[in-house]
């Protein structure tokens, strides 16, 4: 499920959200339009309400200071947080993704036996077309899913790389596009984790899981780049085809 909502939460960013009329509130009806196409494209079992304080389930907080949440959509046993930010202008900061950090950390060590039965991703959704390479690193190395309109998350890219090989049409173009699936499985097989990922509750006590001496965000956003380099160099000839 965490694919998907981060496939259509992208599809949201580059493409529906300038179709859609804009609201003369602050957020140009930004976290409403949102909230009201994920619900309907992934069919989340729970949506909590907006402005809700409790993670969408009711639950306090470690620090007893209540936190809100733009969405927390839950399905099955997956849990997605969502921080969105309209942002058209104004910068993603790393105090937004800090504070987005710690909100999810204040839910999670007050209800780790619960939450913990949970996977929980976290998505920072930005229509800003110009994130500084900081902030995706920061993301990176964090496990929360950035969503912006002018780079694809590594799920993402993934989707659409098969997607797009099921339409080209030479074995020259094919093999490059094997290439990419490959290169892409193995960026996601090293940087695609989640909070859930980073954190492990058991016996009464929180864990770091995951081996942080073997996280490297510069290299992987590196590899992200590049992989997003390709794949619309095969869409635009994949687009040469059709025309």
């Amino acid at each position: 499920m965490k694919e998907v909502a981060e496939v259509y939460s992208w599809m949201f960013v580059y493409n529906e959200w300038n179709k859609l009329k804009r609201l003369p509130i602050q957020d140009r009806g930004f976290e409403e339009s949102f909230r009201e196409y994920i619900s309907r494209k992934v069919k989340f079992d729970k949506v909590s309400d907006i402005r809700d304080t409790g993670f969408g389930l009711s639950y306090p907080t470690f620090s007893g200071l209540p936190h809100e949440l733009d969405a927390i959509c839950v399905k099955d046993k997956e849990l997605s947080a969502f921080e969105l930010k309209h942002y058209e202008v104004s910068n993603i900061t790393k105090d937004i993704v800090f504070t987005f950090w710690g909100k999810i950390i204040d839910f999670y060590f007050k209800n780790a036996e619960v939450l913990s039965n949970y996977k929980i991703t976290m998505f920072l959704v930005t229509i800003n077309k110009s994130v500084d390479e900081s902030i995706r690193k920061l993301c990176i190395g964090y496990g929360i899913k950035l969503i912006e309109p002018s780079l694809m998350t590594i799920g993402t890219l993934d989707y659409f790389a098969r997607d797009i090989y099921q339409k080209l049409l030479d074995h020259d173009n094919l093999k490059l596009c094997d290439e990419l699936i490959e290169d892409i499985r193995i960026v996601k097989e090293r940087y695609d984790y989640s909070f859930s990922d980073i954190f492990r509750y058991k016996d009464g006590e929180i864990k770091i899981n995951l081996p942080l001496d073997q996280i490297k965000p510069e290299e992987a956003l590196n590899k992200i780049l590049e992989c997003y380099k390709l794949f619309k160099k095969l869409k635009d000839i994949w687009n040469s085809q059709k025309n």
